[in-house]
């Protein structure tokens, strides 16, 4: 005999209908030949005869029989859950592949069958249109208190204790899969998975670090393991991205270390050539010292003409670093070698615009924002800086210092090492937070790509829009905001005016869409007027629409709290975030492998 669930019989019990009971065997003697009987044998004899009393109780009420019963016809009235939470996915699967577990119910007095476990597959069945599904009646409906306290808890064992696949389970069925020939399609079609989470699983499954990562962290995404896969050859990247994964700001951290490996890729390529022409090529922390670029440099404080690269590429000390610069349309043709050593964002007295130091190792002009939203046209560029690594030694002179002009600042070679290092301190504070606003600037647009796929609006919308309309009406009228929004909704950019394709999209939205699209005019608008200058002069229309997007569940970085007029600044982790004694974080191997257990 099959007992129909088995978890809700008593385990004495269950033993004793599976196993040989002692009672059964020949009587244990006592010294005058008399039966003995311990109190262990008694014990038997009273499960025995326990289990010829359920027997005899159910042999004709229980059925371990597997009916096809109309799931319409199934009584699905008396449940612990109020909902049942049918969602698509499970409906798709119960309409792909039927009810695989049976529904377990009693037979009522009129006839009928009651449902006692299994009402969402039943009410799943029915609604994907299934003509049976698989039932057991187990036994005929009682109405005692025992039978439905039994009732009650079975039902919440059924519902409580269900734990879904992890992450790692999930990435190894699609491994499965695919190693058997089924397409990345197909097995979204099949599993009803959506794709970017097959995409991801097939990502870490080519990764041994993501996949122990997976399995050890149970609170990592498959999308997260990807991005993980994706820099499986820096450990130190994969412990701030699981401790990011664990605390927030896992995207942050993912894009600054894109952006910090993009950038390194782009200077060792700009580096190649130079190098192989016999030019000294030197890290940029060569300006902390005595060095000096040659635009601020003369060997005549007269006319204080500053050093070419032709001119001074005999001096012992002639070399270069690279640097990021932004480059007009027009100049980017102009071959740097053979001009002056002037980066295209050097101001007129010779200092880097927003240089708060004397080591000039940003060269990105503050106002390159304005110049973006100008349209002049041009694009960041890595080129070489041209510099002396000790004017002093060889003869030349601080340019700004004759003629009249004299500069308030310092060079390296004046300052002392307290004095160097804490302008060396400032300026790698204002290049950490710049590089960090442009990681967040592409997070934050890639997050209003998606809240742009909505088809209803987040709670407060109505208010958020009024109370932009009545602080910012300038800001959310702009036609850069207006272009930004077209590009977020898909409709591609517009060369000149208002988005056309925007106008016309709006004629054939519901009500509810069309909130969505004035919301995201808006935010698209304030988005498109921020600039890393916010995070430095935090001001109250940034402020108003970072911390609206963060309330809509937009996490926001360091960087980003800054401008929301934080008073702390972040702990310096502009290219990996040093979590390494963050808890449960140190611990991934230096070298791939099996998981440790947890």
């Amino acid at each position: 005999m099959r007992w129909p669930d088995r978890r809700a019989r008593p385990s004495r019990l269950r033993r004793s209908l599976r196993e040989p009971c002692p009672a059964v065997r020949p009587p244990l003697l006592g010294p005058a030949g008399r039966r003995k009987t311990s109190a262990a044998h008694q014990s038997c004899r009273r499960l025995l005869a326990r289990r010829e009393a359920v027997m005899a109780a159910t042999t004709s009420t229980v059925t371990t029989l597997v009916q096809d019963l109309d799931p319409t016809t199934l009584l699905v009235d008396v449940n612990i859950r109020h909902d049942a939470r049918l969602d698509k996915d499970f409906v798709a699967s119960i309409r792909d592949h039927g009810v695989l577990q049976p529904i377990v119910a009693v037979r009522t007095t009129d006839g009928a069958i009651r449902v006692r476990l299994g009402h969402r597959r039943t009410l799943a069945a029915v609604e994907a249109g299934r003509p049976t599904v698989p039932v057991i009646v187990a036994a005929d409906e009682a109405d005692d208190d025992a039978t439905q306290i039994g009732r009650l808890i079975a039902q919440y064992a059924e519902n409580a204790h269900r734990t879904a696949l992890s992450a790692s389970e999930r990435a190894d069925v699609v491994a499965q899969l695919a190693a058997f020939g089924v397409s990345a399609a197909q097995i979204t079609k099949r599993t009803r998975m959506p794709r970017t989470e097959v995409n991801a699983a097939l990502t870490v499954t080519g990764s041994d670090l993501a996949k122990a990562a997976t399995a050890r962290y149970e609170f990592l995404t498959l999308e997260q393991a990807a991005v993980i896969a994706e820099f499986d050859a820096d450990v130190d990247v994969v412990k701030s991205l699981v401790a990011a994964a664990r605390t927030g700001g896992f995207d942050h951290v993912a894009q600054r270390a894109r952006d910090h490996r993009d950038e390194q890729e782009a200077i060792a390529a700009a580096t190649q050539p130079l190098a192989a022409t016999g030019l000294r090529v030197v890290g940029r922390d060569v300006m902390t010292g005595k060095a000096e670029r040659l635009d601020s440099l003369t060997d005549d404080p007269d006319t204080r003409e500053p050093l070419t690269v032709e001119g001074h590429a005999t001096c012992p000390g002639h070399a270069a670093y690279v640097a990021r610069q932004w480059v007009d349309e027009d100049d980017e043709d102009d071959a740097p070698d053979t001009e002056t050593a002037m980066p295209s964002s050097t101001g007129e007295n010779g200092e880097q615009d927003g240089d708060t130091g004397p080591d000039n190792e940003d060269d990105e002009t503050d106002d390159e924002d304005d110049v973006e939203d100008e349209d002049t046209g041009g694009s960041y560029q890595y080129r070489p800086v041209y510099i002396c690594t000790d004017p002093a030694a060889h003869g030349h002179h601080d340019r700004y210092r004759y003629g009249g002009q004299s500069s308030q600042r310092k060079t390296s070679a004046e300052m002392t090492d307290d004095e160097r290092e804490v302008a060396r301190a400032e300026r790698r504070s204002v290049i950490v937070n710049n590089r960090a606003w442009e990681s967040s600037t592409k997070v934050r647009r890639a997050w209003l790509k998606t809240l742009s796929a909505r088809k209803t609006p987040p709670k407060q919308t109505a208010t958020f829009l009024a109370v932009a309309a009545a602080h910012d009406a300038d800001t959310i009228a702009s036609i850069g905001g207006n272009h930004l929004a077209a590009d977020l909704l898909g409709l591609g950019g517009t060369s000149y005016g208002r988005s056309d394709r925007l106008q016309t999209l709006l004629k054939t939205v519901t009500d509810a869409r069309a909130q969505v699209i004035h919301l995201v005019l808006v935010l698209a608008a304030y988005e498109d007027a921020s600039s890393r200058e916010d995070w430095r002069h935090a001001n109250s229309r940034t402020t108003r629409y970072l911390q609206h997007i963060a309330g809509l569940g937009y996490g926001l970085s360091d960087v980003e709290h800054l401008a929301c007029g934080a008073t702390t600044e972040p702990d310096d982790k502009a290219d990996t975030a040093d979590t390494a004694d963050t808890a449960d974080t140190a611990d991934v191997d230096d070298e791939p492998g099996e998981p440790s257990g947890q």
